[in-house]
């Protein structure tokens, strides 16, 4: 029986389509693959939703249609998806007409309307890189607001960490990934929005709700217990009062501050991630508000003030003395956050001492320093000066320390953080948490050089920009690590733009690498060269950041992913390739 459905058209003779020689037919743009099998004739996508290889390269059996890539498995009639929670397969209507046959392109297609909000939660679920990458995609080609796809992201994160282990390093992941892709365009946005997304990954677990302390209550006898819990590494009882607090209302804004108090105490002074992921969470609450965040609040801050220590070595016993005995000077610095330097300031002596090797002279240093009036965010500035010009001339030939470097210049930027959050007092403690990772890499042979000379060449060089980008990201692709710091350095000194080299070379690092400390410093990088505008070390950051970018690039297939990805977004297929 012929329909009068207008939308039919003819796209091949029957005797062209065989039982068991499935043929692929272009109808409107789409690839579309035809099927005779036991007596009746299908059309499908011949896309395969998983990765786009074409559907007539793979398998009929009993109705069944498999892909011969990955072996996703999809009814051909109804297109539903046996492997996949919600990646079905587009069907259509088929008719045979006088030994045609015609397809109804307009009334087929996609079974699920909500199949993208789906795709993203498996990839949540799953931790697949390939998988978060096509669900972001096609939400935001398809008008769900990147706003919108976030709150999914941190919805999901909040309660995996929630009932899981751990946690700040995911969370820190996520958040870098955001300040990352804010870095782009939104067409260049997707991996690091994935990376980010695959921060908030995770298995979502259950517990018992958490009830709060029964009455009579209040917050100067919480803050109390949460000090003492902190001290007695007993986070649960931490994450009790912090939700009795949340209840009795009023008290939401004391939180994060007394975090950081917390944080800074010289028994943490070996657990400077922390701070780190403390700000982190600082700024999801501040960016997402406490009706989404509340709960990640409680239980992530609570795991890591109410985390466990080991023993303190014999160097560390020396610090935590050492900071007991100027504990008095924290309440005598003047408040403010001015990023003005002192004007004797000594920047190069201050970095020299950093580097010492000498507990003493590093701690006395910022002691010093904090006396003298020099702001925090000055010093701030010298650590992460310090630990960029570092990183962009430590050698290679052996262990460069580089995962140290990069913690070195974290914690100087963090400082700030802890500053706006946490205030003077606070900041203050936490510089000498900074100060003893620099102590810690004394095993680093790298020869102390001061910050504050120019870098500039004294010669005139003529720079072609765009050969010059071509050649670093080159080198950065290909590993020619023993060269790399010397093209980017002679690419800024001769006047080409930072910030062209900083967002193409981002782009570049994170398509073949997943690592989160790389992400981390791409941002820190970007960050500190504007804030550091007149330093006139602020380079070497850049030059530090393309060092290691090379010596540990890693092949990980992030632009195969998001590739593969904008292609579905785009409603285009792979089958081209192969056609």
């Amino acid at each position: 029986m012929l329909s009068e459905n207008g939308n039919f058209v003819k796209v091949a003779a029957l005797s062209e389509v065989a039982d068991g020689k499935p043929r692929a037919v272009r109808v409107e743009g789409h690839s579309i693959a035809l099927f005779q099998h036991e007596g009746a004739v299908y059309a499908t996508d011949n896309q395969c939703p998983h990765m786009g290889y074409p559907l007539v390269r793979g398998r009929v059996r009993k109705g069944v249609l498999s892909c011969d890539w990955h072996g996703w498995s999809y009814d051909m009639e109804g297109g539903g998806c046996f492997t996949g929670g919600c990646d079905d397969l587009a069907t259509f209507p088929v008719e045979v007409r006088d030994g045609d046959i015609y397809i109804d392109v307009a009334n087929g297609g996609k079974k699920r309307d909500d199949a993208h909000f789906l795709l993203l939660k498996e990839g949540l679920l799953s931790h697949d890189s390939w998988t978060l990458s096509k669900a972001i995609a096609i939400m935001l080609a398809r008008g769900v607001s990147e706003d919108e796809t976030l709150e999914i992201m941190v919805k999901h994160m909040v309660r995996h960490i929630s009932t899981s282990e751990g946690g700040g390093g995911s969370l820190s992941m996520m958040m870098n990934g955001l300040k990352v892709a804010h870095m782009y365009e939104p067409e260049d946005r997707l991996i690091p929005l994935m990376m980010s997304a695959t921060g908030a990954a995770g298995t979502l677990g259950d517990r018992p709700d958490r009830q709060p302390l029964p009455p009579p209550i209040d917050w100067e006898k919480l803050e109390n217990w949460i000090r003492v819990f902190t001290a007695d590494k007993e986070w649960e009882g931490i994450e009790k009062c912090l939700i009795t607090a949340r209840q009795l209302g009023g008290h939401d804004e004391k939180i994060i501050p007394l975090f950081f108090q917390c944080a800074v105490e010289s028994f943490f002074l070996n657990h400077s991630d922390n701070l780190i992921h403390l700000s982190h969470l600082a700024e999801l609450q501040a960016q997402f508000g406490w009706e989404l965040t509340g709960e990640l609040v409680c239980s992530l801050g609570a795991k890591i003030l109410g985390q466990g220590r080991g023993r303190p070595g014999e160097l560390h016993r020396e610090a935590i003395q050492k900071l007991g005995e100027i504990d008095h000077i924290f309440d005598e610095l003047p408040q403010g956050t001015s990023a003005e330097s002192a004007a004797d300031y000594d920047e190069d002596k201050f970095s020299a001492a950093l580097v010492s090797g000498d507990l003493d002279e590093v701690f006395d240093a910022v002691t010093e320093m904090l006396t003298a009036g020099v702001p925090i965010n000055t010093l701030a500035t010298t650590m992460v000066m310090t630990a960029g010009d570092r990183m962009a001339r430590t050698p290679v030939n052996m262990s460069p320390g580089w995962w140290d470097l990069q913690e070195e210049m974290e914690l100087g930027y963090t400082v700030r953080k802890v500053l706006r959050y946490g205030g003077t007092k606070v900041a203050a403690k936490a510089l000498y948490h900074a100060a003893w990772r620099f102590f810690n890499n004394r095993w680093l042979n790298i020869r102390h050089q001061p910050i504050t000379a120019s870098r500039a060449s004294t010669t005139p060089i003529e720079l072609d920009e765009d050969a010059a980008i071509t050649e670093i990201l080159d080198g950065i692709e290909s590993v020619r690590i023993q060269e790399i710091g010397r093209r980017t350095r002679e690419y800024l000194n001769a006047g080409g733009s930072a910030e062209r080299l900083m967002a193409e070379m981002g782009l570049c690092i994170l398509k073949d690498d997943r690592g989160d400390n790389l992400l981390s410093s791409i941002n820190i990088v970007s960050e500190e060269w504007k804030t550091c505008e007149s330093h006139p070390a602020r380079n070497q950051l850049i030059v530090g950041l393309a060092r290691w970018a090379t010596d540990i690039r890693r092949n990980a297939g992030n632009d195969s992913a998001v590739q593969t990805a904008h292609r579905f977004a785009r409603g285009e297929t792979a089958t081209e390739l192969y056609e």
